[in-house]
């Protein structure tokens, strides 16, 4: 067999044993999930399956990488961009809204209800430090904000990870766009009040 008719054999299997997964834990729950279930939903073999990946865990993982970079393009924004009363727009929560509003399911299984806390961990460690990124590019060389901006970083990302989790479980109220300007609202004041009272 050629080698590219297996890659693409073994890119199509993969792909079907994570879509089951996401169907199955939007369905039931990550831990009613079975190895049978995803197997099953698959239509795929026992065999087969553990040829790609060692439990549900690894198979869960393996998606890790596509959805974590899929929420961060975009947060930045433009520099002089300013929202409300001059307040600088620093980052926006709507494109990571939008993409969860293109892959809905996704998103409610991992994040929806209880969520899958090894899953939750790693995107806010995630965002965290890509928003700790953003937050440094913006302040004055040589200046010390008044709160570390590690610490600073990971309270915005557990922030945005709260805000998209309310917005999954209610069945998205508000736009991308309503959120975003309510997460401005929320947060921007203070972020910048801090990056400007750096010494």
């Amino acid at each position: 067999m050629k080698p590219e008719i297996e890659d693409r054999r073994v890119l199509r299997t993969r792909l079907s044993l994570q879509d089951a997964l996401v169907e199955l834990m939007a369905e039931q729950g990550y831990e009613n999930t079975t190895v049978q279930n995803i197997i099953d939903r698959a239509n795929i073999g026992r065999s087969t399956f553990y040829a790609h990946y060692r439990d549900k865990e690894d198979l869960l993982l393996s998606r890790m990488d596509e959805i974590i970079h899929s929420l961060t393009p975009g947060l930045e924004r433009e520099e002089g961009v300013e929202y409300g009363m001059g307040v600088d727009r620093i980052m926006s929560i709507e494109p990571l809204l939008r993409h969860a509003t293109e892959e809905y399911r996704l998103h409610k299984a991992i994040v929806g209800g209880r969520g899958i806390d090894v899953m939750v961990r790693r995107i806010i460690n995630h965002l965290s430090r890509h928003i700790q990124e953003i937050l440094e590019a913006r302040l004055p060389a040589g200046r010390t904000p008044s709160v570390p901006l590690d610490l600073l970083a990971h309270h915005l990302a557990g922030v945005v990870m709260t805000l998209l989790r309310w917005w999954v479980d209610n069945k998205k109220p508000y736009s991308p766009e309503q959120m975003d300007d309510m997460f401005q609202d929320m947060v921007m004041p203070g972020v910048n009040a801090i990056l400007n009272r750096a010494n």
